[in-house]
């Protein structure tokens, strides 16, 4: 009897798995009507490209942003959706941090906030008071380093493995190696450059070329590995922390057959709003999934100022969906002129997407919102 009842328990666990293995096998996103709606004041804006979710010691959730072109800190209470409090740092004087790039609360103790002008990251606290300065002009190899920013429009947070933050150089084709990412000892301060350069393109090969696009990628981190997406690139890079192992993945979208790199000689802002490329990659710790964003071909019509369009996600893009080990399980096409695919988070609840873009019937300055997309099985 207890064989019996041992294969039966068996059986089931292994029912049970071939269900969840089966859980993603084709998905689309599907809109719900649950929203977030945060209430802006009339100097903040709702074109943004650097926010996160921040959990407190009491476990209470935020939305965080900075306002564009300030340097200040906005805490919404994401399930009241109220405005808990701002962190105002200063440009100048004793507690200047400059111009303020992006941000990464480690805890309301420690934000850092990567200068846009100069290559120095201040740490701060919620009373903006100046605890220290991190210099990365050059890694430890004495390596030149380029800018960057804590960015989300280009999904690029920081990530913290004990006490090691992995952060980001811009690209260099002047230099024999242009490396990707760098670490910073958050005690130490030493900066070391990871050996994972950036990817090639065509084109890339000339120096003088830059199609302004080589700077935008998106990267995320999934408790184990690092996977990057480049926006000239189908293929998707995966890293291990020490980024000394990289494997190159192919994920093209269903919309276009390959990344359409504007025109060196002729390029003009519209080919960033009518091009096709990638976007942002996401990883969903809630579902073990990934999403990558990306955009086919398109026509805008007369009338529509393309740079603003492309600061509001263009006209439209699908997201790409990726199970655990990186296979294609869906693409869900978005509707034109109805979200930003630059502001979207991922919570228990689902893909939040926001759908204040410009162009939407339903815009308003006046506030920030999102709506709700919960994955489902085909």
């Amino acid at each position: 009897m207890r064989t019996y009842k041992l294969l039966l328990v068996l059986c089931f666990l292994s029912f049970i798995s071939c269900i969840s293995d089966a859980k993603y096998k084709e998905c689309s996103l599907q809109e719900t009507n649950e929203t977030l709606k945060f209430r802006l004041d009339s100097v903040t804006k709702n074109e943004i490209y650097s926010y996160s979710i921040y959990n407190d010691n009491d476990g209470k959730e935020f939305f965080v942003f900075q306002n564009q072109g300030k340097n200040t800190l906005l805490f919404y209470e994401l399930k009241k959706q109220n405005l808990a409090f701002k962190i105002d740092y200063p440009i100048e004087g004793d507690n200047g941090v400059g111009f303020g790039d992006g941000y990464y609360v480690h805890n309301l103790d420690s934000i850092y906030i990567p200068n846009g002008d100069v290559k120095v990251i201040s740490l701060i606290n919620k009373t903006c008071k100046l605890i220290d300065k991190y210099v990365y002009d050059k890694d430890r190899d004495n390596k030149s380093l380029s800018l960057f920013n804590f960015g989300a429009a280009n999904y690029k947070p920081a990530t913290v493995i004990g006490r090691t933050m992995y952060i980001y150089s811009g690209p260099n084709r002047y230099i024999e190696h242009d490396p990707v990412s760098i670490t910073l000892n958050m005690d130490t301060k030493e900066i070391k450059a990871l050996p994972f350069d950036y990817p090639e393109y065509p084109g890339s090969e000339t120096k003088l070329k830059k199609y302004g696009l080589e700077n935008t990628f998106s990267r995320c981190f999934d408790g184990k590995r690092f996977v990057y997406s480049f926006y000239y690139d189908e293929n998707i890079y995966v890293a291990t922390p020490s980024h000394d192992s990289i494997q190159m993945i192919p994920v093209k979208s269903n919309y276009f057959n390959k990344v359409q790199l504007p025109d060196e000689l002729t390029a003009s802002p519209i080919d960033f709003c009518e091009n096709a490329w990638y976007g942002n990659l996401l990883y969903d710790k809630y579902r073990d999934l990934y999403y990558r964003v990306a955009y086919p071909s398109t026509k805008i019509e007369k009338g529509i100022r393309p740079i603003e369009l492309f600061l509001y996600g263009r006209k439209n893009f699908s997201i790409i969906i990726l199970d655990k080990d990186f296979k294609k399980i869906g693409e869900t096409m978005f509707p034109d002129y109805t979200y930003n695919s630059n502001i979207m988070f991922i919570h228990e609840d689902g893909l939040y997407i926001s759908d204040s873009h410009y162009l939407n019937s339903e815009f308003s300055d006046d506030g920030l919102s999102f709506r709700l997309f919960k994955l489902i099985k085909q």
